[in-house]
């Protein structure tokens, strides 16, 4: 690969936004919740999608009904995308992305979960 073309590549990389968010994991036999905070939330997404179909638990609290259900019985759900600020660092987002766990585990604190 040329020069040029792994600069383009590498500036283009650095220019992606950076989403995360809030997700849950919701066991549709049960209703409970698993709602958990990601810096990459494609990531997070892609994760639970290839975990369901090698059929792997992704989270070691969903892994004993993981086991009783199978993985065909849960779905992902985004709850809330944060974007990463330009001039935000990785510490002062993941900061962010704590308090805004707490405030859906309030939320959801109704709902039963993992």
């Amino acid at each position: 690969m040329e020069t040029l073309q792994k600069k383009e590549i590498k500036k283009a990389y650095q220019q992606k936004k950076t989403i995360g968010g809030i997700y849950a994991i919701q066991n549709t036999k049960t209703n409970k919740w698993f709602v958990k905070e990601s810096h990459n939330m494609a990531a997070s997404k892609n994760l639970f999608d290839f975990s369901k179909k090698i059929n792997d638990c992704p989270e070691q609290k969903l892994k004993q009904d993981w086991l009783q259900y199978g993985g065909e019985s849960f779905c992902f759900t985004v709850l809330e995308e944060l974007e990463k600020g330009e001039e935000q660092t990785r510490k002062s987002f993941h900061e962010d992305l704590k308090e805004l766990l707490q405030i859906w585990l309030e939320k959801l604190s109704e709902k039963a979960l993992y």
